[in-house]
């Protein structure tokens, strides 16, 4: 139990993922809402790190205790998803990863004024099942355009 201040935190997860939307007020709100311990001392809010971590992952995944998640909005993980797609991948779009969000129930999300914060790592296999469905938004793009299919060939 290593209590930390808001401030340690979002340098903890800066330091390991420079792309993270997590800041110094998104951790103090997602402590004191989600019921993680913290204390208040001469007005800075200290806060469990290691129940901070659990409750942003809840899988524990298989590394070490203190491995930052990735943090994305919503837009941010179709961008990643859509910079480092293999050849054959079709794009995602963000409203496909709104509407999966809705009804799922194993992906860390947190509403924060009208963006989502979402743990890209447990997205990534969701998103891998997405890519095998044909999307109704990019066909619907795709034929806009005149172009038949909305995946790339793969390479032989």
């Amino acid at each position: 139990m290593k209590y930390l201040t808001s401030g340690d935190i979002y340098r903890m997860f800066r330091q390991a993922d420079d792309g993270t939307i997590i800041r110094r007020n998104n951790v103090r709100r997602i402590a004191l809402e989600n019921g993680i311990k913290n204390t208040l001392t001469q007005n800075v809010v200290l806060i469990d790190s290691k129940d901070f971590i659990e409750k942003v992952n809840p899988y524990n995944l298989q590394k070490h205790e203190y491995a930052v998640p990735k943090l994305r909005c919503i837009k941010d993980c179709a961008r990643e998803w859509n910079n480092h797609r293999k050849t054959g991948d079709r794009f995602i779009h963000p409203d496909e990863i709104r509407e999966f969000l809705q009804n799922d129930t194993t992906v860390f999300k947190y509403k924060l004024g009208n963006k989502w914060i979402v743990n890209y790592d447990q997205l990534l296999p969701h998103l891998k099942k997405m890519n095998r469905r044909e999307s109704k938004i990019w066909k619907d793009y795709m034929a806009r355009l005149g172009i038949k299919k909305s995946v790339t060939p793969r390479k032989k």
